[in-house]
Protein backbone atom coordinates (compact mmCIF):
# COMPACT_ATOMS: atom_id res chain seq x y z
CA UNK A 1 0.00 0.00 0.00
CA UNK A 2 2.86 2.34 0.80
CA UNK A 3 4.43 1.75 -2.63
CA UNK A 4 1.10 2.29 -4.35
CA UNK A 5 0.60 5.58 -2.49
CA UNK A 6 4.12 6.81 -3.40
CA UNK A 7 3.59 5.88 -7.06
CA UNK A 8 0.25 7.73 -7.15
CA UNK A 9 1.86 10.79 -5.57
CA UNK A 10 4.66 10.84 -8.15
CA UNK A 11 2.18 10.42 -10.97
CA UNK A 12 0.07 13.32 -9.67
CA UNK A 13 3.15 15.57 -9.40
CA UNK A 14 4.22 14.75 -12.94
CA UNK A 15 0.74 15.33 -14.25
CA UNK A 16 0.53 18.69 -12.46
CA UNK A 17 3.92 19.73 -13.83
CA UNK A 18 3.00 18.72 -17.37
CA UNK A 19 -0.30 20.55 -17.38
CA UNK A 20 0.70 23.34 -15.03
CA UNK A 21 4.19 24.75 -15.63
CA UNK A 22 4.96 22.32 -18.44
CA UNK A 23 4.82 22.65 -22.20
CA UNK A 24 1.14 21.65 -22.52
CA UNK A 25 -0.07 24.70 -20.57
CA UNK A 26 2.47 26.98 -22.24
CA UNK A 27 1.39 25.68 -25.61
CA UNK A 28 -2.30 26.13 -24.74
CA UNK A 29 -1.65 29.66 -23.56
CA UNK A 30 0.47 30.42 -26.63
CA UNK A 31 3.68 30.83 -24.65
CA UNK A 32 6.89 29.06 -25.65
CA UNK A 33 10.40 29.64 -24.62
CA UNK A 34 11.37 33.04 -26.12
CA UNK A 35 8.63 32.99 -28.80
CA UNK A 36 4.84 33.68 -29.01
CA UNK A 37 2.60 31.75 -31.30
CA UNK A 38 -0.74 33.52 -31.43
CA UNK A 39 -3.51 32.16 -33.59
CA UNK A 40 -4.63 34.23 -36.58
CA UNK A 41 -7.96 34.85 -34.89
CA UNK A 42 -6.21 36.94 -32.28
CA UNK A 43 -5.48 39.83 -34.70
CA UNK A 44 -7.78 42.69 -35.58
CA UNK A 45 -7.36 43.66 -39.22
CA UNK A 46 -8.58 46.41 -41.53
CA UNK A 47 -8.68 46.58 -45.30
CA UNK A 48 -6.59 48.84 -47.51
CA UNK A 49 -9.19 51.15 -49.09
CA UNK A 50 -9.25 53.44 -52.09
CA UNK A 51 -10.66 56.91 -51.62
CA UNK A 52 -9.78 60.51 -50.82
CA UNK A 53 -8.16 61.88 -47.69
CA UNK A 54 -9.52 64.90 -45.90
CA UNK A 55 -7.72 66.89 -43.28
CA UNK A 56 -10.22 68.63 -41.08
CA UNK A 57 -10.20 71.17 -38.27
CA UNK A 58 -12.81 70.78 -35.57
CA UNK A 59 -14.38 73.76 -33.83
CA UNK A 60 -17.55 74.65 -32.01
CA UNK A 61 -19.76 77.59 -32.78
CA UNK A 62 -23.24 79.07 -32.51
CA UNK A 63 -25.88 79.22 -35.20
CA UNK A 64 -27.19 82.69 -35.97
CA UNK A 65 -29.39 84.32 -38.53
CA UNK A 66 -27.41 86.19 -41.19
CA UNK A 67 -29.25 89.38 -40.21
CA UNK A 68 -30.35 89.87 -36.62
CA UNK A 69 -31.88 93.27 -35.78
CA UNK A 70 -32.81 94.53 -32.34
CA UNK A 71 -35.81 96.86 -32.59
CA UNK A 72 -36.38 99.51 -29.95
CA UNK A 73 -38.39 102.71 -29.48
CA UNK A 74 -37.01 106.21 -29.97
CA UNK A 75 -39.87 107.68 -27.96
CA UNK A 76 -41.17 107.37 -24.45
CA UNK A 77 -44.77 106.48 -23.83
CA UNK A 78 -47.25 103.76 -23.07
CA UNK A 79 -47.66 100.77 -25.39
CA UNK A 80 -51.26 101.08 -26.56
CA UNK A 81 -51.34 98.18 -29.02
CA UNK A 82 -49.21 95.06 -29.57
CA UNK A 83 -49.57 93.66 -33.09
CA UNK A 84 -47.19 90.65 -33.30
CA UNK A 85 -45.97 87.72 -31.23
CA UNK A 86 -43.14 85.20 -31.21
CA UNK A 87 -42.38 83.35 -34.47
CA UNK A 88 -44.56 85.66 -36.57
CA UNK A 89 -43.21 86.32 -40.05
CA UNK A 90 -42.99 90.06 -40.66
CA UNK A 91 -42.30 92.23 -43.68
CA UNK A 92 -40.21 95.36 -43.86
CA UNK A 93 -42.27 98.31 -42.62
CA UNK A 94 -44.93 96.15 -40.98
CA UNK A 95 -46.22 97.62 -37.68
CA UNK A 96 -45.12 95.68 -34.61
CA UNK A 97 -46.59 97.87 -31.87
CA UNK A 98 -48.10 101.33 -31.31
CA UNK A 99 -47.60 103.83 -28.51
CA UNK A 100 -50.29 106.16 -27.18
CA UNK A 101 -50.52 108.85 -29.90
CA UNK A 102 -52.65 111.54 -28.24
CA UNK A 103 -49.86 113.82 -27.04
CA UNK A 104 -47.97 113.43 -30.33
CA UNK A 105 -51.06 114.33 -32.37
CA UNK A 106 -51.48 117.44 -30.20
CA UNK A 107 -47.90 118.47 -30.98
CA UNK A 108 -48.59 118.09 -34.69
CA UNK A 109 -51.67 120.30 -34.39
CA UNK A 110 -49.68 122.87 -32.42
CA UNK A 111 -46.93 122.90 -35.04
CA UNK A 112 -49.45 123.39 -37.86
CA UNK A 113 -51.04 126.30 -35.99
CA UNK A 114 -47.59 127.85 -35.55
CA UNK A 115 -47.05 127.65 -39.30
CA UNK A 116 -50.38 129.34 -39.95
CA UNK A 117 -49.46 132.08 -37.50
CA UNK A 118 -46.12 132.55 -39.23
CA UNK A 119 -47.86 132.84 -42.58
CA UNK A 120 -50.24 135.49 -41.19
CA UNK A 121 -47.28 137.38 -39.72
CA UNK A 122 -45.61 137.34 -43.13
CA UNK A 123 -48.74 138.69 -44.80
CA UNK A 124 -49.05 141.49 -42.21
CA UNK A 125 -45.37 142.38 -42.61
CA UNK A 126 -45.81 142.55 -46.37
CA UNK A 127 -48.77 144.95 -45.94
CA UNK A 128 -46.79 147.16 -43.55
CA UNK A 129 -43.88 147.17 -45.95
CA UNK A 130 -46.13 148.27 -48.78
CA UNK A 131 -47.59 151.04 -46.63
CA UNK A 132 -44.11 152.19 -45.60
CA UNK A 133 -43.02 152.31 -49.19
CA UNK A 134 -46.08 154.38 -50.11
CA UNK A 135 -45.37 156.77 -47.22
CA UNK A 136 -41.81 157.11 -48.42
CA UNK A 137 -43.01 157.91 -51.93
CA UNK A 138 -45.48 160.51 -50.58
CA UNK A 139 -42.75 162.12 -48.53
CA UNK A 140 -40.48 162.26 -51.53
CA UNK A 141 -43.33 163.73 -53.66
CA UNK A 142 -43.72 166.68 -51.22
CA UNK A 143 -40.14 167.82 -51.79
CA UNK A 144 -40.79 169.77 -55.05
CA UNK A 145 -43.81 171.54 -53.49
CA UNK A 146 -41.81 172.59 -50.47
CA UNK A 147 -38.95 173.73 -52.65
CA UNK A 148 -41.43 175.83 -54.67
CA UNK A 149 -42.73 177.33 -51.45
CA UNK A 150 -39.20 178.15 -50.38
CA UNK A 151 -38.51 179.80 -53.75
CA UNK A 152 -41.77 181.79 -53.47
CA UNK A 153 -40.79 182.90 -49.99
CA UNK A 154 -37.40 184.07 -51.27
CA UNK A 155 -39.05 185.98 -54.09
CA UNK A 156 -41.40 187.66 -51.63
CA UNK A 157 -38.46 188.40 -49.35
CA UNK A 158 -36.58 190.10 -52.18
CA UNK A 159 -39.74 192.02 -53.12
CA UNK A 160 -40.16 193.12 -49.52
CA UNK A 161 -36.57 194.28 -49.35
CA UNK A 162 -36.95 196.23 -52.58
CA UNK A 163 -40.17 197.77 -51.31
CA UNK A 164 -38.43 198.78 -48.09
CA UNK A 165 -35.56 200.36 -49.94
CA UNK A 166 -37.98 202.23 -52.19
CA UNK A 167 -40.01 203.48 -49.22
CA UNK A 168 -36.87 204.62 -47.45
CA UNK A 169 -35.73 206.49 -50.56
CA UNK A 170 -39.06 208.24 -50.89
CA UNK A 171 -38.95 209.16 -47.24
CA UNK A 172 -35.51 210.63 -47.64
CA UNK A 173 -36.90 212.74 -50.49
CA UNK A 174 -39.84 213.70 -48.23
CA UNK A 175 -42.20 212.08 -50.64
CA UNK A 176 -43.13 209.10 -48.51
CA UNK A 177 -44.19 208.87 -44.92
CA UNK A 178 -42.76 206.97 -41.98
CA UNK A 179 -45.85 204.78 -41.90
CA UNK A 180 -45.09 203.51 -45.35
CA UNK A 181 -41.55 202.66 -44.27
CA UNK A 182 -42.84 200.82 -41.21
CA UNK A 183 -45.30 198.88 -43.35
CA UNK A 184 -42.47 197.93 -45.70
CA UNK A 185 -40.33 196.83 -42.76
CA UNK A 186 -43.22 194.70 -41.46
CA UNK A 187 -43.70 193.08 -44.85
CA UNK A 188 -39.94 192.42 -45.01
CA UNK A 189 -40.00 190.73 -41.60
CA UNK A 190 -43.03 188.70 -42.62
CA UNK A 191 -41.29 187.61 -45.83
CA UNK A 192 -38.18 186.61 -43.90
CA UNK A 193 -40.32 184.58 -41.47
CA UNK A 194 -42.16 182.94 -44.36
CA UNK A 195 -38.83 181.96 -45.93
CA UNK A 196 -37.55 180.53 -42.69
CA UNK A 197 -40.80 178.60 -42.29
CA UNK A 198 -40.57 177.23 -45.82
CA UNK A 199 -36.96 176.21 -45.31
CA UNK A 200 -37.82 174.54 -41.94
CA UNK A 201 -40.72 172.69 -43.58
CA UNK A 202 -38.34 171.53 -46.32
CA UNK A 203 -35.82 170.30 -43.76
CA UNK A 204 -38.62 168.54 -41.85
CA UNK A 205 -39.75 166.94 -45.06
CA UNK A 206 -36.23 165.69 -45.70
CA UNK A 207 -36.23 164.16 -42.24
CA UNK A 208 -39.63 162.65 -42.93
CA UNK A 209 -38.26 161.10 -46.09
CA UNK A 210 -35.37 159.60 -44.15
CA UNK A 211 -37.82 158.33 -41.54
CA UNK A 212 -39.96 156.76 -44.23
CA UNK A 213 -36.91 155.02 -45.65
CA UNK A 214 -36.02 153.78 -42.16
CA UNK A 215 -39.59 152.51 -41.74
CA UNK A 216 -39.29 150.66 -45.03
CA UNK A 217 -36.05 149.02 -43.86
CA UNK A 218 -37.58 148.15 -40.46
CA UNK A 219 -40.68 146.61 -41.96
CA UNK A 220 -38.52 144.80 -44.51
CA UNK A 221 -36.49 143.32 -41.63
CA UNK A 222 -39.70 142.26 -39.89
CA UNK A 223 -40.84 140.61 -43.10
CA UNK A 224 -37.48 138.85 -43.51
CA UNK A 225 -37.69 137.64 -39.92
CA UNK A 226 -41.22 136.33 -40.45
CA UNK A 227 -40.19 134.61 -43.67
CA UNK A 228 -37.11 133.07 -41.98
CA UNK A 229 -39.28 131.81 -39.12
CA UNK A 230 -41.55 129.88 -41.47
CA UNK A 231 -39.00 127.10 -42.32
CA UNK A 232 -38.34 126.73 -38.61
CA UNK A 233 -42.04 126.26 -37.94
CA UNK A 234 -42.24 123.82 -40.86
CA UNK A 235 -39.26 121.89 -39.45
CA UNK A 236 -41.01 121.68 -36.08
CA UNK A 237 -44.08 120.32 -37.87
CA UNK A 238 -41.92 117.73 -39.64
CA UNK A 239 -40.35 116.70 -36.33
CA UNK A 240 -43.78 116.39 -34.75
CA UNK A 241 -45.04 114.32 -37.70
CA UNK A 242 -41.92 112.12 -37.53
CA UNK A 243 -42.48 111.55 -33.82
CA UNK A 244 -46.11 110.74 -34.53
CA UNK A 245 -45.03 108.22 -37.15
CA UNK A 246 -42.47 106.76 -34.74
CA UNK A 247 -45.23 105.94 -32.30
CA UNK A 248 -45.85 103.03 -34.68
CA UNK A 249 -42.87 100.69 -34.23
CA UNK A 250 -42.19 98.93 -37.53
CA UNK A 251 -40.03 96.03 -38.65
CA UNK A 252 -36.82 97.21 -40.36
CA UNK A 253 -36.40 94.00 -42.40
CA UNK A 254 -38.21 90.97 -43.70
CA UNK A 255 -37.84 88.10 -41.26
CA UNK A 256 -39.17 86.24 -38.25
CA UNK A 257 -39.85 87.66 -34.81
CA UNK A 258 -37.60 85.68 -32.47
CA UNK A 259 -37.77 87.99 -29.45
CA UNK A 260 -40.42 90.14 -27.73
CA UNK A 261 -39.61 92.03 -24.53
CA UNK A 262 -42.69 94.26 -24.21
CA UNK A 263 -46.33 93.84 -23.26
CA UNK A 264 -49.41 95.89 -24.01
CA UNK A 265 -49.86 98.68 -21.47
CA UNK A 266 -46.17 98.80 -20.57
CA UNK A 267 -44.62 102.27 -20.22
CA UNK A 268 -41.37 102.97 -22.04
CA UNK A 269 -38.85 105.48 -20.73
CA UNK A 270 -36.22 105.81 -23.43
CA UNK A 271 -34.49 108.68 -21.62
CA UNK A 272 -33.48 106.25 -18.89
CA UNK A 273 -32.84 103.06 -20.85
CA UNK A 274 -32.61 102.13 -24.53
CA UNK A 275 -34.62 98.95 -24.23
CA UNK A 276 -34.84 96.30 -26.94
CA UNK A 277 -38.50 95.63 -27.62
CA UNK A 278 -38.29 93.08 -30.47
CA UNK A 279 -35.63 90.96 -32.12
CA UNK A 280 -36.21 90.28 -35.81
CA UNK A 281 -34.11 87.60 -37.47
CA UNK A 282 -33.63 87.71 -41.20
CA UNK A 283 -34.49 84.89 -43.58
CA UNK A 284 -33.92 81.72 -41.53
CA UNK A 285 -33.53 79.66 -44.69
CA UNK A 286 -29.95 80.92 -44.67
CA UNK A 287 -27.97 80.67 -41.43
CA UNK A 288 -24.42 81.37 -40.37
CA UNK A 289 -22.17 79.78 -37.78
CA UNK A 290 -19.71 81.77 -35.68
CA UNK A 291 -17.07 79.14 -34.92
CA UNK A 292 -14.13 79.67 -32.56
CA UNK A 293 -10.89 78.37 -34.14
CA UNK A 294 -7.65 78.03 -32.20
CA UNK A 295 -4.74 80.22 -33.24
CA UNK A 296 -2.72 77.13 -34.17
CA UNK A 297 -5.26 76.22 -36.86
CA UNK A 298 -6.44 79.61 -38.11
CA UNK A 299 -3.65 79.83 -40.70
CA UNK A 300 -5.13 76.84 -42.54
CA UNK A 301 -8.60 78.35 -42.90
CA UNK A 302 -9.49 79.91 -46.25
CA UNK A 303 -12.68 81.49 -47.55
CA UNK A 304 -14.70 78.99 -49.58
CA UNK A 305 -13.52 75.84 -47.79
CA UNK A 306 -16.18 73.18 -47.32
CA UNK A 307 -17.35 72.07 -43.90
CA UNK A 308 -19.93 69.86 -42.23
CA UNK A 309 -21.49 70.30 -38.83
CA UNK A 310 -23.85 68.59 -36.42
CA UNK A 311 -26.24 69.87 -33.78
CA UNK A 312 -27.56 68.08 -30.71
CA UNK A 313 -31.15 68.66 -31.80
CA UNK A 314 -30.70 66.33 -34.78
CA UNK A 315 -28.21 63.61 -33.76
CA UNK A 316 -26.75 61.51 -36.53
CA UNK A 317 -27.48 64.11 -39.22
CA UNK A 318 -24.81 66.22 -40.89
CA UNK A 319 -25.38 69.63 -42.46
CA UNK A 320 -23.21 71.29 -45.08
CA UNK A 321 -21.56 74.68 -44.73
CA UNK A 322 -18.85 76.83 -46.31
CA UNK A 323 -16.36 79.32 -44.89
CA UNK A 324 -17.57 82.84 -45.68
CA UNK A 325 -15.33 85.04 -43.53
CA UNK A 326 -12.26 84.79 -41.32
CA UNK A 327 -12.35 87.61 -38.80
CA UNK A 328 -8.97 88.97 -37.80
CA UNK A 329 -10.04 90.24 -34.38
CA UNK A 330 -8.58 87.91 -31.72
CA UNK A 331 -10.45 86.87 -28.61
CA UNK A 332 -8.37 86.02 -25.54
CA UNK A 333 -9.98 83.99 -22.75
CA UNK A 334 -7.68 82.72 -19.98
CA UNK A 335 -4.63 83.20 -22.24
CA UNK A 336 -6.23 81.09 -24.99
CA UNK A 337 -6.39 82.95 -28.31
CA UNK A 338 -9.17 82.11 -30.74
CA UNK A 339 -10.48 83.67 -33.94
CA UNK A 340 -14.03 83.78 -35.23
CA UNK A 341 -14.70 81.97 -38.50
CA UNK A 342 -18.07 82.66 -40.09
CA UNK A 343 -19.61 79.83 -42.10
CA UNK A 344 -22.77 80.04 -44.19
CA UNK A 345 -25.25 77.15 -44.15
CA UNK A 346 -28.49 76.52 -45.99
CA UNK A 347 -31.56 75.76 -43.89
CA UNK A 348 -34.29 74.81 -46.39
CA UNK A 349 -36.19 72.62 -43.92
CA UNK A 350 -35.96 75.14 -41.04
CA UNK A 351 -34.41 72.46 -38.82
CA UNK A 352 -31.69 74.81 -37.62
CA UNK A 353 -32.66 77.46 -35.09
CA UNK A 354 -30.72 80.51 -33.89
CA UNK A 355 -28.63 79.81 -30.82
CA UNK A 356 -27.98 76.11 -31.46
CA UNK A 357 -24.47 74.87 -30.73
CA UNK A 358 -22.78 73.36 -33.78
CA UNK A 359 -19.79 71.03 -33.91
CA UNK A 360 -18.03 72.06 -37.12
CA UNK A 361 -15.50 70.09 -39.16
CA UNK A 362 -13.78 72.28 -41.75
CA UNK A 363 -11.99 70.50 -44.59
CA UNK A 364 -8.67 72.30 -45.04
CA UNK A 365 -7.03 69.79 -47.41
CA UNK A 366 -8.32 67.09 -49.75
CA UNK A 367 -6.53 64.61 -51.99
CA UNK A 368 -7.74 62.76 -55.04
CA UNK A 369 -8.52 59.02 -55.00
CA UNK A 370 -5.58 57.21 -53.36
CA UNK A 371 -4.89 53.97 -51.52
CA UNK A 372 -5.15 54.64 -47.82
CA UNK A 373 -4.12 52.65 -44.79
CA UNK A 374 -5.53 53.15 -41.28
CA UNK A 375 -3.24 55.05 -38.94
CA UNK A 376 -3.87 52.35 -36.35
CA UNK A 377 -1.96 49.92 -38.59
CA UNK A 378 1.07 52.23 -38.51
CA UNK A 379 0.97 52.36 -34.72
CA UNK A 380 0.69 48.59 -34.24
CA UNK A 381 3.83 46.73 -33.15
CA UNK A 382 3.70 43.01 -32.26
CA UNK A 383 4.99 41.72 -28.96
CA UNK A 384 8.66 40.90 -28.73
CA UNK A 385 9.54 37.69 -30.48
CA UNK A 386 6.49 37.72 -32.71
CA UNK A 387 6.48 38.15 -36.48
CA UNK A 388 9.20 38.57 -39.06
CA UNK A 389 10.73 41.88 -40.08
CA UNK A 390 10.36 43.33 -43.56
CA UNK A 391 13.16 43.32 -46.07
CA UNK A 392 15.23 46.46 -45.72
CA UNK A 393 15.13 48.72 -48.75
CA UNK A 394 14.03 52.08 -50.08
CA UNK A 395 10.48 52.77 -51.20
CA UNK A 396 9.77 54.17 -54.62
CA UNK A 397 7.78 57.15 -53.32
CA UNK A 398 6.75 58.60 -50.00
CA UNK A 399 8.00 58.31 -46.47
CA UNK A 400 9.02 54.74 -45.48
CA UNK A 401 6.85 53.01 -42.91
CA UNK A 402 6.03 49.46 -41.84
CA UNK A 403 2.69 47.77 -41.44
CA UNK A 404 1.97 44.17 -40.41
CA UNK A 405 -0.04 41.56 -42.20
CA UNK A 406 -1.06 38.09 -41.00
CA UNK A 407 0.49 35.21 -42.93
CA UNK A 408 -1.52 32.05 -43.57
CA UNK A 409 0.30 30.29 -40.74
CA UNK A 410 -0.83 33.00 -38.31
CA UNK A 411 2.54 34.70 -37.97
CA UNK A 412 2.53 38.51 -38.49
CA UNK A 413 4.83 39.84 -41.20
CA UNK A 414 6.07 43.40 -41.64
CA UNK A 415 5.62 45.12 -45.02
CA UNK A 416 7.40 48.35 -45.99
CA UNK A 417 5.30 50.98 -47.76
CA UNK A 418 5.72 54.63 -48.77
CA UNK A 419 3.36 57.09 -47.10
CA UNK A 420 2.01 60.40 -48.33
CA UNK A 421 -0.46 62.81 -46.77
CA UNK A 422 -2.68 61.77 -43.91
CA UNK A 423 -5.83 62.83 -42.13
CA UNK A 424 -7.21 61.99 -38.71
CA UNK A 425 -7.74 58.28 -39.50
CA UNK A 426 -5.84 57.23 -42.66
CA UNK A 427 -2.61 57.85 -44.55
CA UNK A 428 -2.05 57.71 -48.29
CA UNK A 429 -0.06 54.72 -49.64
CA UNK A 430 2.16 56.00 -52.44
CA UNK A 431 4.23 52.84 -53.02
CA UNK A 432 4.66 49.31 -51.73
CA UNK A 433 3.32 45.80 -52.31
CA UNK A 434 -0.13 46.43 -50.84
CA UNK A 435 -3.25 46.80 -52.97
CA UNK A 436 -6.88 47.71 -52.39
CA UNK A 437 -8.59 45.00 -50.33
CA UNK A 438 -5.44 43.75 -48.60
CA UNK A 439 -5.84 43.55 -44.85
CA UNK A 440 -3.36 44.91 -42.34
CA UNK A 441 -3.18 44.32 -38.60
CA UNK A 442 -4.45 47.19 -36.46
CA UNK A 443 -4.45 45.46 -33.06
CA UNK A 444 -4.97 42.25 -31.11
CA UNK A 445 -8.27 40.92 -29.82
CA UNK A 446 -8.86 39.98 -26.20
CA UNK A 447 -7.75 36.45 -25.18
CA UNK A 448 -10.22 33.60 -25.07
CA UNK A 449 -11.84 32.56 -21.81
CA UNK A 450 -9.32 30.95 -19.36
CA UNK A 451 -9.16 27.17 -19.30
CA UNK A 452 -10.09 25.17 -16.16
CA UNK A 453 -7.97 22.34 -14.92
CA UNK A 454 -9.20 20.25 -12.01
CA UNK A 455 -11.71 22.97 -11.14
CA UNK A 456 -8.90 25.63 -11.05
CA UNK A 457 -9.08 28.62 -13.46
CA UNK A 458 -5.78 28.96 -15.31
CA UNK A 459 -5.05 32.11 -17.30
CA UNK A 460 -2.48 34.76 -17.87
Amino acid sequence: MKKIFVAALLLTAAFAWWFGDGPVLRNQLGIQQGKAAPAPAQYLTAAIEEGELRRVITATGTLNAIVNVEVGSQLSGQVAELLVDFNDEVRKGQPLARLDQRSFKARVTEARAAIEMAQVTIAAAKARLERARIDALDAAAQVPVLRARSDNARVKLESARSELRRKETLRERSIGTGVDVEDAQTKLGSAEAALREAEAIAVAQDNKIEGAKADVQRVQSELDTAVATLPQKQALLEVAEIDLDRTTIRSPIDGVLVGRNVNEGQTLATTLEAKTLFIVAGDLHQMEIHAKVDEADIGKIRVGQEAVFTVDAHPGRQFSAAVRQVRKAPQVVQNVVTYTVVLSAANPENLLLPGMTALVRITVNRTGPVLKVPLAALRYVPRPGQGSAADAGEVARGKPASVWIARPDGEPKAVTIGLGEDDASHAAVLSGPLAAGDRVIVGESANAAPRQLFGIRIGL
